[in-house]
């Protein structure tokens, strides 16, 4: 039977021993010594944790997320789909703990997971991905708000549609650089006009929208609009 040592070498030895008036006698013996073993080391590094987003506008997503010790660096991993194909967009080395995602589409739901890697020698460990964090850029500006006076006690208001958006808000005041108040919101990105009314005659009022996106009870909010002026009739 042939057994087999994991890293041993098995050294055979020769002893021949000359005894007078009996000729000689030939002992075979064999000494395995333990050579080359070798020390396995897990480099595999541990989960990225608390990948969260730091800032958000329309085209620009950053995140950030707990450093993993002794890790080299991280892989940022992008879908547009939960389930989807998620691709390698980055790769950040060092102690950096965050990354900015550029050049996105407005209002459009994003999906991320990061990997920290280690690198041992000519060989790169990767850790398990991250949970994954889904978000959502923010709604464009609104455009082309347009404010028409109805009635001595009525504005009209209208703009452009927001694509991608969940909604609208729209706010009023009385002087250009007043305190503007939330008169009404829009749930619904089709629907793009309002109409003020119990207004005072004759009185000039401001008048800016901005649109917003929900996911997941979060809500993303654009820029506002320019701000328009109009009066009601006297």
């Amino acid at each position: 039977m042939v057994k087999k040592f994991r890293n041993t070498m098995v050294v055979f030895l020769t002893l021949t021993l000359i005894i007078s008036n009996l000729g000689s006698i030939t002992y075979s013996f064999a000494q395995t010594n333990k050579v080359n073993q070798s020390i396995t080391t897990d480099c595999k590094p541990d989960k990225v944790t608390n990948v969260q987003v730091a800032k958000k506008t329309s085209t620009c997503i950053k995140l950030q997320w707990s450093s993993v010790k002794c890790a080299t660096g991280y892989r940022i991993y992008r879908s547009t789909m939960k389930n989807g194909i998620y691709r390698k967009i980055e790769e950040v080395c060092g102690k950096t703990t965050c990354y900015v995602d550029k050049d996105l589409d407005c209002g459009t739901n994003y999906y991320y997971k990061i990997r920290a890697f280690k690198k041992v020698g000519d060989k790169t460990c990767l850790g398990c991905p991250s949970d994954i964090l889904d978000t959502t850029t923010c709604p464009a500006v609104v455009k082309f708000l347009n404010a028409n006076c109805v009635s001595n006690s009525s504005i009209e208001l209208d703009w452009q549609t927001v694509y991608r958006s969940s909604g609208y808000e729209v706010y009023r005041a009385i002087s250009e650089n007043g305190n503007y108040e939330r008169i009404a919101t829009l749930t619904d990105n089709g629907k793009t006009s309002f109409r003020d009314k119990n207004l005072r005659r004759g009185k000039k009022y401001y008048y800016k929208v901005r649109a917003f996106k929900e996911l997941n009870g979060q809500i993303c909010f654009g820029e506002y609009s320019d701000i328009l002026d109009v009066c009601t009739e006297k």
